[in-house]
This record gives structure tokens, sequence and C-alpha cells, in this order.
């Protein structure tokens, strides 16, 4: 991406959001992360905490280096998600890893060891 001229071209920088009421901030907490990637909040609801991320995961360049640091925002994920609190998690966003992608398997891994299903 050239940003060079002020002009937006090209794929744009990546990233995540999440968007709520300001009327029920009071019941959200932001969970770190450690990377742009990821972003979590924790909502307080009636039957326990919520956990809610989004993803935008690393895209394939097709070097070594793609492999390694998908495989490690897969990590910060699954820390993310074991959190003992949470009665429910809700994952959204774009994990990069179609049918033919070799970021598959290691999303599959993740999701096996996790004992969790995805929908497509």
């Amino acid at each position: 991406m050239d940003i060079s001229l002020n002009i937006l071209s090209g794929r744009p920088y990546g990233g995540t959001a999440i968007l709520f009421r300001k009327s029920i901030a009071n019941l959200i907490s932001v969970i770190d992360s450690d990377v742009s990637q990821i972003l979590g909040v924790k909502m307080s609801t009636t039957i326990g905490p919520l956990l809610l991320i989004t993803v935008y995961m690393a895209t394939d360049y097709e070097h070594e280096y793609s492999l390694e640091s998908y495989r490690d925002c897969l990590r910060k994920l699954h820390a993310l998600i074991a959190d003992p609190d949470a009665v429910h998690t809700i994952i959204a966003g774009d994990f990069n890893c179609s049918s033919n992608s070799r970021f598959l398997e290691s999303f599959v891994i993740l999701l096996e060891t996790i004992n969790w299903l995805y929908l497509t």
C-alpha cells in the first residue's frame, strides 16, 4: 500500500474493531492481546461473562515467516479463549484460511485442541 501521496491505493492495512452502545460501556472491559490482529472484550451478562473476539489474521505471502506469524497469532488467540470465567465465547473475523490455504491445517489443529467447530 502506497500512502506517500495521501491517496490510498492497494490493499489497506488490516485491523479489527468492536462497536457497542455507550450505554453499556460499564459492562464492557477490553482484553489486551498484545497483537493488532486480535481484539477482545469481555461483557458482563446476567448468565456470566461473554467473551467477544474479532480477528484479522495474517495473509499468506508464501514464505516461512507468514506461516510462523499465523501460528503465533493462533497461539495468542488460544491463550485468550482459555479464559475460565467466560460462559460463552464468540470469535468472528477473517482467518485467511480457505480450503486451499496452507494455514488451514494450523487453524483446524486449534479448533480440535479447544473442541470447537467453525461455520463458513
